[in-house]
């Protein structure tokens, strides 16, 4: 699902839940400086673009990204 949401992102980086999914799914696959690189890019689009900040969902993903939260971890499988 990463490489479909790689592309989405690339070409409409100011879709920002869409940036939140795909953040969260590098970050769940051990990619924390990728999906830290896609809240840069997002952000930078949004304020070239809208002369906007990312809202705050981005923002506290970004933030929950880099304290490693384990709240944004993957669920451990109930057995």
């Amino acid at each position: 699902m990463t490489p479909e949401l790689e592309i989405l992102t690339a070409t409409e980086p100011l879709r920002e839940r869409l940036c939140h999914q795909f953040m969260l799914a590098l970050y769940r696959s051990g990619r924390q400086v990728d999906a830290l690189r896609v809240y840069r890019r997002t952000r930078e689009a949004l304020i070239d673009g809208l002369g906007l900040e990312p809202g705050r969902s981005l923002q506290e993903l970004q933030h929950r990204i880099l304290e490693h939260d384990t709240k944004i971890q993957v669920p451990a499988l109930v057995g």
